[in-house]
């Protein structure tokens, strides 16, 4: 974007890495997004959280119903490449999203298509969380 003959980068959202296994748990409790490719789930975490506000942290997963090592493996690598190319442009601070991958979809489906479900899913995920919270 260019404004006042300067070159400006677009604000890119910091993310983070979902490392704890009781970060994993507390996704549960968030709204779930099943896609042909893969289940999103996402929540807002609280304002007493020690986690810094301003980032948005991701996590991903992937069972052994997918398949042996190798298909696992393809599957998280699709899986993370989709996050670095959607989420930061398309993610709210604060939030926290996890993304399950699914038996022979997330791994043969084409790029283009996960991409367009990752954004929409994020997208009902954010209206989800606005109903509820107008509802309070």
């Amino acid at each position: 974007m260019i404004q006042n003959r300067k070159t400006v980068d677009k604000k890119k959202l910091l993310l983070e890495k979902l490392t704890k296994h009781a970060d994993y748990v507390e996704m549960r409790k968030g709204h779930k997004i099943p896609t042909s490719g893969f289940i999103l789930q996402g929540k807002l975490r609280t304002s007493d959280s020690v986690i810094n506000p301003n980032v948005a942290r991701y996590g991903l997963t992937c069972s052994k119903r997918i398949g042996n090592a190798v298909r696992r493996n393809r599957a998280k690598r699709r899986l993370r490449s989709l996050v670095t190319n959607v989420l930061p442009g398309s993610a709210l601070e604060g939030w926290d999203y996890v993304l399950i991958g699914k038996v022979n979809s997330t791994e043969n489906l084409p790029f283009v298509i996960l991409k367009k479900e990752l954004s929409a899913a994020l997208t009902k995920i954010h209206d989800r969380s606005d109903s509820e919270l107008e509802k309070c």
